[in-house]
């Protein structure tokens, strides 16, 4: 009923810069208005509270998560702020950056920002029973969603999942047919009844609801009619098509299904043969044409074992609670992997020289993981983190900018610092901190063996690369599923020391040497292109806050207005009813007047009225009306209430005449007096 002030497909506007040529075709199918911010990126136009305002897609999807919570919080009776939320694994750190601030700025916490295909892998092995416990169950995951296409192949063991590969089309779904269909009959329309629906927004949007019917139709029939009523210009409408013709018509896009799976193979290293099941979900894989493709390329029929709406809900639901320490869950690893590689990019002490770069996690690292690098510089430097080969246009290339310093090494040379790199379970890579260690020489008097027996305890650096070049890269492996275990190692890497012996001046025994580690944090300054800086996400946190108790105040005003219109039409019918003998005729009209005249105020001046003049208005209705409520309460009441008294009054003058033991204690001149009452 309000196309251009009905928001949708908040996840396709998300991170994305303004200037984005898929978020420009996707624009064009929108109802509502997008226009460019000052910083480059979409700002959406909507009218709220009588005004036009603007949001950004960080504000719109934080206004859902906070609408979501309410339906949590209301059915559990209780306060939700730890939850899991579900991402496209193809979104970049910009667009994870951007899901955290609207889950902040709808007061969530979230434990971890889980990709839906390994939130469906997750709701699909944790309740088999018959996992193999050496052996690898190798099981393709097709996601064909309203937008997107994902595709994962997952190995499973007995209490484990590892995800082998992850593959996308990230503009190939559902919507896609519909608006093959779309275009199909706003063509077709225009020829036969001269009518341009583009030229009219709620009839772009009646269209489109048809042609999603439509193909649902198809997906279950040969063929299939489409009648709109008055769909534009008071024109009725009518259309047939078949299945083939369907098919034909979305052939461009059934084309573009078989790459993620040849992708999604490939990058896992298997064949057809050795993937044992093929699961289908998402509401875009009812089409039978794209099932169709997955059996010809699989070799296998897919099955739907699982529910294909709500898999990824009940996969985070599930991840939730395995992180949270309130809930007892069957014990699951989930070894998940990153589907990008990251590397490090920064300039060294020479001013001419190219900048170098390290893969720091490459594409399929451990989610999370820490890694520790090892300069060496003598003043202040920047690091880039940045993604490599990604053979997507769509992800910017460059994530973030780091200062490391300034620091100043007290012997005047080239200070050896240890930079630590998170790959976080959110899938976002900062930069968590850097030490300049300093080594200072201090004679410890020990024999030769006890001296051997501390070089057994002590971890030590690989010997540095050249340097003179400035840098020295000493990568710790990446962090397992063990979150603690993987931090543990990070910082021995940050703290090892080195150990060297040094002969000493006596008969018997050469004394050695022990180097202590002066350790000094280094200042880190993080610039992340695109996000949102804290202060304007502590203005969005108020914003949100002062909508809400807007919409409190709202629907709070809107049941005191129901209130009074329901009491009219509940007393009117009253009246006339079981009220008829309890008001007198003057009262009874005097009363129905009244009514009509707040029921007439209600649809004319008092429609967008204040809360307090609602209950202002009952109030006035229920000076009249209570005491002929009362008349009949206290009426339908009598009956019970005598015939109570009266039981009362036998009961006790029967007791009052008998000899029954248990009353002996009462005094006869007492029990006479009841009985003459």
């Amino acid at each position: 009923m309000n196309p251009k002030n009905s928001i949708s497909q908040i996840k396709r506007l998300l991170g994305r810069k303004f200037s984005d040529h898929e978020l420009q075709s996707d624009l064009a199918s929108f109802p509502f208005r997008v226009t460019e911010g000052p910083d480059g990126f979409p700002l959406v136009h909507v009218r709220f509270l009588g005004e036009e305002r603007t949001f950004t897609p960080t504000q719109l999807l934080a206004m859902v998560l906070s609408n979501l919570k309410g339906i949590a919080e209301g059915n559990l009776k209780a306060a939700v702020v730890d939850c899991c939320i579900g991402i496209p694994v193809y979104f970049s750190d910009l667009q994870r950056r951007a899901v955290l601030d609207a889950a902040t700025i709808a007061g969530l916490r979230p434990l971890r920002l889980f990709h839906e295909t390994t939130a469906t892998a997750l709701a699909y092995g944790i309740y088999k029973t018959d996992l193999p416990e050496h052996d690898q169950l190798n099981v393709a995951f097709v996601d064909v969603g309203h937008g997107s296409m994902q595709v994962s192949i997952v190995g499973y063991r007995k209490g484990q999942l590892k995800m082998l590969s992850h593959a996308y089309d990230r503009s190939l779904g559902g919507r896609d047919f519909d608006e093959a269909l779309f275009k199909h009959f706003a063509a077709k329309f225009k020829e036969e009844y001269k009518i341009d629906v583009y030229q009219n927004a709620r009839a772009c949007l009646r269209l489109r609801v048809a042609c999603e019917k439509l193909k649902k139709v198809l997906s279950a029939n040969p063929e299939a009619p489409l009648n709109i009523e008055c769909l534009m210009d008071e024109k009725d409408v009518r259309g047939f098509i078949k299945r083939e013709e369907s098919e034909q018509i979305s052939a461009p896009v059934l084309e573009r299904v078989k790459g993620p799976l040849e992708k999604a193979l490939a990058e896992a290293g298997l064949t057809t043969e050795s993937v044992h099941f093929v699961e289908v979900v998402g509401s875009g894989s009812r089409v039978p044409a794209i099932i169709k493709i997955i059996t010809e390329f699989f070799g296998k029929e897919p099955r739907r074992t699982m529910n294909a709406s709500e898999c990824v809900a009940r996969g985070c639901a599930l991840q939730c609670a395995i992180l949270s320490p309130t809930f007892k869950v069957r014990e699951f690893q989930v070894n998940d992997g990153f589907p990008f590689s990251i590397a490090l990019s920064w300039k060294s002490d020479s001013q001419n020289s190219a900048p170098q770069h390290t893969v720091v996690f490459p594409k399929g690292n451990a989610i999370p993981s820490v890694k520790a690098l090892t300069f060496y510089r003598s003043s202040t430097f920047e690091v880039d983190v940045l993604y490599i080969d990604t053979g997507d246009s769509q992800i910017p290339q460059k994530i973030s900018t780091y200062t490391i310093g300034p620091f100043q090494p007290s012997k005047g040379e080239k200070a050896k610092l240890k930079v630590k790199v998170r790959l976080n379970i959110h899938g976002i890579v900062t930069i968590d901190s850097a030490m300049m260690l300093e080594e200072d020489v201090e004679v410890l008097v020990s024999s030769v063996n006890e001296a051997l027996k501390d070089a057994t305890k002590m971890d030590t650096d690989d010997a540095p690369s050249d340097p003179s070049s400035g840098t020295d890269v000493n990568m710790l492996e990446p962090k397992s599923a063990d979150t603690t275990k993987g931090a543990t190692t990070a910082e021995n890497g940050a703290q090892d020391l080195e150990e060297k012996s040094v002969p000493m001046e006596t008969d018997a025994k050469v004394e050695p040497s022990k180097k202590k580690v002066k350790k000094t944090d280094v200042p880190v300054h993080e610039l992340v292109y695109g996000a949102l800086p804290a202060a304007e996400l502590e203005k969005a946190v108020e914003k949100e806050y002062e909508m809400a108790l807007q919409d409190r105040v709202m629907e709070e005003t809107k049941e005191k207005k129901n209130a009074v219109e329901a009491y009219v039409y509940d007393m009117r019918n009253k009246l006339y009813d079981k009220y008829n003998d309890f008001v007198t005729p003057e009262e009874k009209e005097g009363l129905i007047a009244r009514l009509q005249e707040v029921e007439d105020w209600l649809y004319e001046d008092g429609e967008d009225e204040t809360k307090g003049v609602y209950i202002a208005k009952l109030e006035e209705l229920k000076k009249i009306g209570d005491p002929i409520e009362a008349r009949y309460k206290e009426w339908t009441e009598r009956g019970s209430a005598v015939d109570q008294l009266v039981y009362c009054i036998n009961s006790f003058r029967e007791a009052a005449l008998s000899n029954d033991q248990k009353f002996e204690h009462i005094d006869i001149s007492e029990k006479q007096k009841v009985g003459h009452q």
